[in-house]
C-alpha cells in the first residue's frame, strides 16, 4: 500500500472510530462494506477524512484564486481526486458556491 493510500485508510478509520463507535461495540460494522459510500458510516468516515486530510482553505484556494481542475488539486495535495472531488461536494452542501465534482464511490477499494 503507498503512503498515500494509508494516509487516506487512517484518516477514515479515525473517522468510524469518531463516529461509529457504537455500531463496532454492536458488532454491526462488518468488513465486507467497508468504503461502500451507498452506506451512510462508510459516506461519514470519507467526510472526516477529507476534512483530516484536505485543508479547507487551501483547497479553496486552489479553486477560487489559482483556478486548478480537481485532478490539479489532488496532485499538489498528494491526495486521492475522488477525496477532492467528495470534499468540494460536501463544502458545495454546507454552502459553499462550488461547481459540483464527480467522484467514483469506490476509490479506497
Amino acid at each position: 500500500m503507498d503512503e498515500e493510500t494509508k494516509r487516506i485508510v487512517c484518516a477514515h478509520e479515525i473517522g468510524h472510530d469518531r463516529l461509529h463507535r457504537d455500531i463496532v461495540k454492536f458488532g454491526a460494522m462488518k468488513e465486507f462494506t467497508l468504503y461502500d459510500m451507498k452506506s451512510k458510516p462508510e459516506y461519514e468516515a470519507n467526510i472526516v477524512c477529507s476534512e483530516i486530510l484536505l485543508d479547507t482553505d487551501e483547497l479553496l484556494e486552489h479553486i477560487y484564486e489559482n483556478h486548478y481542475t480537481a485532478e490539479e488539486i489532488a496532485k499538489i495535495m498528494h491526495t486521492d481526486i475522488n477525496l477532492v472531488a467528495l470534499k468540494v461536494a460536501h463544502l458545495s452542501s454546507i454552502g459553499y458556491k462550488l461547481r459540483k465534482q464527480e467522484f467514483r464511490s469506490d476509490f479506497l477499494k
